[in-house]
């Protein structure tokens, strides 16, 4: 009951009543509702009608007069509290709907400005409980949260530091406007930097009513910038680069040299695989290749292979993409110029090697026939120059012998006969030929054993060579007293056989060179003996030769394990014109 100077003018009260249910009634006609939305969204309409047929005719009416003010403001009440349940049941279906606020009509310039404002910025709204009310879809596509699982959540759950969310809270609840570089924290765990502005709303009392945080994604933009940039220093290399998806091979990006050597154009960049930049791309080799790289056992891999323009030398690591994804980025770069002068090299000396072979083996004959004492007894002094004269007659007579067998891989006239090979026999062979090497230098040759059947199809003679090369290399940085162990071990689908010395490792400025021709690596260690420099660049010619791959890990002190890899039971038809 109102006192009687308090009596209400009954056409405020039933303006009052149509804006609030007419309000409630149009905000729920925003979207899709479900169906506790459309019975209050009904009511609202039901009192929106009764409001104004009130107002049309029943101010002068006796029975609209009877209502009395207890009736009046009972339909005024039930108004407002359907408006506000209609409001909180808009906000509430529309995060779990997966909906968002409609933005206010492009139709003046206040609405054009925040259409702009929604369409190219990261939106969000929190209300004055602090908890998040809004946000656009740019939110939902940049941080990976759905509607409602951030809306009525607070804002501080997104930000990786506390302290930024504390000091822009500060900011807001006092009426200032927070301008700087957020780092959020997206769905997924990646941590995203944004350029953000937050500024405060008050209500007609002055009380803090929401903030609006505008936000613009510089991770995306600084990835774009520094790929472009990226792009355009490979632009002008001579070397091809290609970029691509580690799992499809598919290719983002190939450089102009890239394009001018495939003949292809800037605009089939993600059209093209790399199974097509070899005329006679072989994916099995490739995936041999890569698979070191991909199980993160090495931060990069290198293969000379033939391409359909010469030889090429390709080396791979991996990379980011626009996206923030990881890529492969491989180098493919041309060779043949570096080959032809090392064939030159080569030839000269294997020239003078086959003039010298012939006398050495005579030299180490009469050498050894001396050491036996047939031509008669030798004091001790005497004996000890002829021990020292054969040995280094046989160290000579090796380095020919290196020299000759490269030599022969790199004219493609040595030859191969695969066969099926137990790759556990093959090391338990090499230990018992090679032990009196090691009973010599004071190395012990141990075979682990190998559960399984270890077969490949591979010549025995050339592997054979291999594991001496690499036995006898690990040997010689082996201290007296040592062990090196050969071992074979199943790595998905090929074979690894490794060679592990407790040797001082191979510092870092050797480990890039360590396959080249005529390199050694210059070791302190007293026990450590010298080389011919040409037994690991025979191994590596070998085993790509046999579409395997060879490598090694070193940790300096402690030792080094020499590996190589060759598929599991896959037939290999090698002959002098695989070895060209």
């Amino acid at each position: 009951m109102f006192p009687n100077d308090a009596e209400p003018k009954w056409e405020n009260v039933i303006f009052e009543i149509k804006v609030n249910v007419m309000g409630s009634a149009q905000s729920t006609n925003h979207m899709a509702r479900p169906a506790v939305l459309r019975h209050i969204s009904g009511g609202t309409t039901i009192l929106a009608g009764a409001a104004a047929l009130f107002s049309g005719w029943g101010l002068h009416s006796q029975s609209f007069a009877n209502l009395g003010s207890d009736g009046l403001m009972a339909i005024l009440a039930g108004s407002t509290v359907l408006a506000a349940a209609s409001a909180y049941a808009m906000a509430y279906f529309t995060a779990k709907a997966g909906k968002f606020a409609p933005p206010r009509a492009c139709t003046d310039a206040v609405g054009i400005r925040d259409c702009a404002l929604n369409e190219h910025t990261i939106v969000s709204i929190v209300d004055h409980t602090g908890k998040v009310s809004m946000v656009n879809e740019n939110f939902v596509a940049s941080l990976g949260y759905q509607p409602d699982e951030i809306i009525f959540q607070e804002p501080h759950l997104i930000y990786a530091d506390q302290d930024v969310f504390a000091d822009v809270r500060d900011h807001v609840t006092q009426g200032k406007v927070w301008k700087g570089e957020q780092v959020l924290k997206a769905r997924d765990g990646r941590l995203l930097s944004f350029q953000t502005t937050v500024m405060p709303s008050f209500d007609e009392n002055g009380n803090f009513s929401s903030s609006v945080a505008i936000r613009t994604d510089l991770t995306t933009t600084r990835a774009k910038a520094a790929y472009e940039g990226r792009n355009d220093v490979l632009e002008s290399l001579r070397d091809m680069v290609f970029v691509y998806e580690p799992e499809t091979y598919k290719v983002l990006y190939v450089n102009q040299a890239g394009r001018d050597q495939l003949g292809w154009t800037a605009n089939e960049n993600g059209t093209k695989s790399m199974l097509d930049t070899f005329s006679r791309f072989d994916l099995s080799v490739f995936q041999t290749y890569l698979a070191p790289l991909l199980k993160g056992e090495t931060a990069q891999v290198r293969i000379q292979v033939m391409h359909d323009t010469g030889p090429v030398e390709v080396v791979t690591h991996f990379g980011k993409g626009i996206d923030g994804d990881p890529c492969l980025i491989s180098v493919v770069r041309d060779v043949s110029e570096r080959i032809k002068a090392e064939k030159l090299k080569l030839m000269s000396v294997s020239t003078v090697s086959h003039e010298l072979r012939t006398p050495l083996t005579s030299i180490k004959g009469a050498l050894r026939l001396l050491e036996s004492g047939a031509l008669g007894d030798l004091n001790a002094q005497s004996r000890k120059m002829i021990g020292i004269a054969h040995r280094n007659s046989d160290r000579l007579l090796s380095i020919v012998n290196d020299i000759l067998d490269l030599e022969k891989i790199e004219s493609g006239e040595i030859s191969f006969t695969a066969q099926r090979v137990n790759l556990s026999d093959i090391l338990n062979e090499a230990a018992e030929a090679h032990s009196s090497y090691g009973n010599d230098t004071g190395v012990n040759f141990v075979v682990e054993p190998c559960q399984e059947a270890c077969s490949v199809e591979a010549d025995p003679d050339r592997l054979m060579q291999v594991l001496a090369n690499l036995m006898s290399n690990a040997a010689k940085f082996t201290p007296p007293d040592g062990t090196v162990r050969l071992s074979v071990k199943s790595m998905g689908d090929y074979w690894r056989v490794c060679v592990t010395d407790t040797g001082p490792g191979i510092p870092d400025s050797a480990r890039s060179n360590i396959f080249d021709s005529f390199f050694q690596v210059k070791n302190e260690a007293k026990y450590s003996r010298p080389g011919t420099g040409l037994g690991l660049t025979i191994c590596k010619r070998i085993i790509e030769l046999h579409k395997g791959r060879i490598s090694f890990e070193t940790q300096i002190g402690k030792g080094t394990v020499f590996y190589f890899d060759l598929m599991k039971k896959e037939p290999l038809h090698l002959g002098k014109q695989d070895a060209a």
